[in-house]
């Protein structure tokens, strides 16, 4: 039985665990795999459809799941944003079913503010799952590892896509060190952009359909703009977690799981370069911009925005 399909049994037989540490990237898979888990914890309850659960889910728009992340100067989850996420999960569920509680990059949080976490797990709420997503869970405190269960992200499956390996040639030179530099792969990026667009597969089109009416250009324009934001999101979510494995090979070394071990010598390089508070400008660089694709901003604004 596949490890989702688990998941469903156990909340079907009221058998889920309160506490589980979910190992993968919080920002890629071990993010994707707690979206899944929301679906199925959700799905007895909801009055949507699947997809429209797991769009409120990834959206951050489910009253009843809150997200918890590293969003402070130094990147840590700090002692207020605990408080918010321990007060929450004591209250009644807005939707009478189950609360979640899902903390990404939940090694950062510090002994102190995983120490409040504690009564929660030994006497958690009734209906409450707290979730710690971490791609090094070996970092977490020992008193919150053994008070959950462990589960292990599926890795993300199929062949990359066809622009991955031009974008890697791209990572591997490094973030700019200035402005000349910075305006030069700023160039080579939307170079690289208008390959990646090429490669778009066109969508086939149905055989019995009517002849074109007034109005299907701009359908088609408006699906090809959507498929573009799509694919610059992917763009923006691979080189996240490109810079994802320049600090967890800083901060834990070459025994943590990497998303791109290939590149293991480039990303060494890199980590022996970078100081921790430059990766973490990085990061938020690239979630920024990923972000700002759902906005009302021209895309080619964003684009000038990113560092990679």
């Amino acid at each position: 039985m596949k490890l989702l399909d688990q998941i469903s049994t156990l909340v079907a037989e009221n058998r889920l665990a309160h506490g589980y540490v979910v190992r993968g990237d919080p920002m890629g898979e071990g993010k994707a795999f707690a979206v899944e888990v929301m679906v199925r914890l959700f799905e007895g309850t909801s009055r949507n459809d699947p997809a429209k659960l797991r769009h409120r889910i990834e959206t951050r728009a489910h009253p009843d799941v809150l997200w918890v992340e590293p969003a402070s100067k130094l990147r840590q989850i700090v002692v207020k944003d605990m408080e918010l996420a321990l007060k929450r999960v004591h209250e009644k569920s807005f939707e009478g079913g189950w609360k979640a509680l899902v903390f990404l990059g939940a090694e950062r949080m510090n002994p102190a503010v995983g120490n409040k976490l504690l009564k929660s797990l030994e006497e958690p709420p009734p209906k409450t799952l707290i979730l710690l997503v971490s791609a090094v869970p070996e970092q977490l405190l020992t008193t919150l590892r053994s008070r959950c269960q462990l589960l292990i992200a599926p890795s993300e499956s199929g062949p990359p896509p066809a622009w991955e390996g031009d974008l890697l040639d791209l990572l591997r030179m490094g973030p700019p060190r200035n402005l000349l530099e910075r305006l030069q792969r700023a160039a080579r990026f939307r170079d690289f952009l208008q390959f990646a667009t090429a490669s778009l597969e066109e969508e086939p089109e149905d055989e019995e359909e009517e002849e074109s009416e007034e109005g299907d250009d701009a359908v088609a324009n408006a699906r090809e703009a959507a498929a573009k934001k799509v694919l610059y999101r992917k763009v923006m979510e691979t080189v996240e977690a490109w810079y994802r494995d320049v600090l967890v090979l800083k901060t834990a070394g070459e025994k943590a799981p990497l998303r791109f071990p290939s590149a293991m010598e480039d990303l060494r390089r890199q980590s022996e370069a970078l100081q921790i508070s430059h990766l973490m400008k990085l990061l938020e660089n690239c979630r920024d911009v990923a972000a700002r694709f759902d906005t009302n901003v021209p895309v080619h604004v964003v684009l000038d925005s990113a560092v990679i």
